[in-house]
């Protein structure tokens, strides 16, 4: 929360949701505009949720526009979430050298917004531009399914035989967080560092909570759970990191809403459209 105002961030199925009318109605939408023009939430402007939008532009132009168009008018320009490694990284580091976390938000410029709207509508060289991003995104959450699929295939047997009523999340969570933070502080090339400080301490990071509970809450779907793994996983997670200085993530991905919530994580709510529509202030 800044300055009395909640932080809000919408997955990107909210946005179309809104935008489409569906499960919402038209004074659904109003409110929404209302609580971010009276100041009582600001919204992230995420790249996931851009990135995301303009799979549909070959195929619905108008749609992405209209898309794009609402995250414009409802996120907050001067929340722009970085990227994912710089968040991890820059709070991994500032954990390491005990100093102030820096803000993993920056103001949109008007660059910025062109460049987008580049690829939202292109035209000419731009089309082939968009082309190219949407298929190195396949390419990266192809990559990162088939290697999850990977493993679930290698430890499904043995997780069948032990049964999540004998090894809760809880359990799972408490056996796992340790390495997994510290290939995060080593990849961010400070592990000494932040063994000395003590790796309890840097899950008590926000981004790094969320980062390394929801890798851990997803492949605990996949081993125990009887789900296999999808191609938006890669991008779920990226979602949770840069929505790590949110006090509330917005999603209508019921199997996602039940990966994040069970994340051991304060201040951090996971929510629905709906109930986080009925949780506004009846002035709104």
């Amino acid at each position: 929360m800044q300055g009395g105002q909640l932080i809000v961030y919408f997955d990107t199925n909210v946005f179309d949701h809104l935008e489409k009318l569906s499960g919402v109605t038209a004074w659904d939408v109003f409110r929404v505009k209302r609580a971010v023009k009276l100041g009582y939430i600001r919204l992230v402007l995420s790249y996931l949720n851009i990135e995301e939008t303009l799979f549909i532009v070959s195929s619905r132009p108008k749609r992405a526009e209209a898309q794009v168009g609402l995250i414009f008018e409802l996120a907050d320009k001067h929340l722009v979430a970085r990227g994912h490694q710089l968040i991890i990284n820059n709070d991994i580091r500032a954990y390491a050298e005990g100093v102030p976390l820096q803000s993993p938000y920056e103001s949109l410029t008007a660059w910025m917004e062109s460049e987008i709207w580049r690829l939202v509508a292109p035209v000419g060289s731009d089309i082939n531009e968009l082309k190219s991003v949407v298929d190195e995104t396949c390419r990266i959450k192809k990559e990162y399914q088939d290697f999850m699929v990977k493993g679930r295939k290698m430890l499904k047997p043995m997780a069948d035989s032990i049964g999540p009523r004998r090894y809760t999340f809880e359990s799972y969570w408490k056996a796992n967080n340790g390495w997994l933070a510290e290939g995060l502080a080593k990849r961010a090339r400070v592990l000494v560092k932040v063994k000395r400080r003590g790796v309890d301490g840097l899950l008590k990071v926000k981004s790094v909570a969320l980062a390394v509970g929801a890798n851990l809450s997803l492949l605990y779907s996949h081993h125990f759970e009887n789900r296999t793994p999808a191609s938006g996983d890669s991008r779920d997670i990226l979602h949770v990191i840069a929505a790590s200085s949110a006090d509330i993530f917005v999603t209508n991905d019921k199997r996602l809403e039940t990966a994040l919530s069970r994340i051991p994580v304060d201040g951090f709510q996971v929510m629905n459209l709906q109930v986080f529509l009925n949780s506004l202030p009846t002035w709104i």
